[in-house]
């Protein structure tokens, strides 16, 4: 048979929990977050975009136009 904690043992374990779900996830809207949304999505079509034309550009300027990609998510 289990045993029932008391309130303040209940509490104590459960506080991690508690505090976690306070926190702000990743899709909750804030202006911040909608903004490196739209950076991400134009980056992936940069890359694509790059993907695409790879082959009429040399192996500096692929890699020059990824590297500026990834500059951007950082």
């Amino acid at each position: 048979m289990q045993q029932l904690l008391d309130f303040p043992e209940h509490v104590e374990q459960m506080e991690p929990m508690r505090q976690q779900q306070l926190e702000t996830l990743a899709f909750d809207s804030t202006e911040e977050l909608d903004m490196l949304d739209w950076t991400i999505r134009d980056v992936v079509e940069e890359l694509e975009l790059l993907i695409d034309q790879r082959a009429t550009m040399t192996k500096e300027v692929f890699l020059d136009g990824v590297r500026e990609q990834a500059r951007r998510l950082l």
